[in-house]
């Protein structure tokens, strides 16, 4: 029995595909999982930030191409950069339980965001953080920065930054914990959707690779990522918005906070709500839809100034 999962060829990358390798071989024995790299656009255009590139899927499209054309089984992803529609022919097979979700900040200064100097210049890709660091510190120069995480440290440490903003998960997953000066509160900057799983996609016709990826599946991370996405979905963001939203499982039910913001942090507005798993959609779908009937696309669209 043989299994091709395509991958990203970024440490990170790798790492999320060896996971999966790891579990599908320990819930399906005797199971071959061989590891194929793809080469994608946020891979090779590493001098532009990301919101110039793609509107969507710079990281996931060329992997999903491959496991379409029948060159892979399964697609490795990080949840946070997948399509939240995705393309005709792919369904989401699985899920790993969710890592940290938090961001996390690596400074200079060896403190957290309350510590930077006025002015300090903090490097992020993202631009959900930038507009949540820009709320917390509107003196801050936000400065945009690619590359994988390993690019992003040595930047700061050559001097092109004061500070940088990373998810946890990755830094920790690489074994780069001890960089984090400080783990960002949730009520400071709030987690992008999905951040922290690692998903795998396959094609729906693919009867077989579903049900090996169905018996691997988290169905907690499964749930929180369905409400997750199904909000951005109904917003009609990517990963290149000023949005974010969280889920947790307490006890059986799902909780989920939601955020919108303007571009330069101005601006931000919330909506929350809990309800059991098997409604993951419609609670995803209901926080999007009261934060549109208050104006959220107009503030996403930097409505606020």
């Amino acid at each position: 029995m043989t299994l091709t999962i395509a991958t990203r060829g970024s440490p990170l990358a790798l790492w999320q595909a060896h996971q999966v390798q790891r579990r599908l071989q320990e819930v399906h024995a005797g199971l071959e999982v061989i590891v194929s790299i793809v080469r994608t656009e946020g891979d090779r255009v590493s001098d532009r930030p990301i919101e110039e590139l793609s509107a969507t899927g710079v990281f996931t499209k060329e992997v999903d191409a491959c496991l379409l054309a029948g060159e892979a089984d399964a697609a490795v992803h990080s949840l946070k950069d997948q399509l939240t529609t995705l393309p005709d022919g792919v369904c989401l097979g699985m899920v790993l339980p969710r890592g940290p979700a938090e961001d996390a900040l690596v400074s200079t200064c060896g403190g957290g965001v309350a510590d930077l100097a006025p002015g300090a210049r903090v490097a992020t890709g993202s631009v959900r953080r930038r507009a949540h660091l820009l709320r917390a510190r509107p003196d801050l120069k936000v400065v945009s920065i690619r590359g994988n995480v390993d690019t992003r440290l040595r930047k700061l440490d050559a001097g092109e930054a004061d500070a940088l903003v990373l998810a946890r998960a990755g830094l920790e997953r690489l074994g780069l914990g001890d960089r984090i000066t400080e783990v960002i509160e949730k009520s400071l900057v709030l987690p992008a959707v999905c951040q922290g799983i690692v998903g795998v996609t396959c094609r729906d016709d693919d009867d077989a690779t579903l049900r090996r990826l169905r018996a691997a599946d988290d169905p907690v991370t499964h749930a929180c990522a369905v409400a997750e996405r199904a909000w951005l979905r109904r917003l009609g963001g990517g990963c290149n918005v000023p949005a974010a939203a969280h889920a947790v499982i307490e006890h059986d039910r799902l909780i989920m906070t939601s955020r919108v913001l303007d571009p330069n942090g101005h601006e931000a507005m919330e909506a929350d709500a809990t309800g059991d798993l098997a409604s993951a959609e419609r609670i995803g779908y209901g926080l999007a839809d009261d934060l549109i009937d208050r104006g959220a696309i107009d503030l996403l669209r930097g409505g606020a100034g």
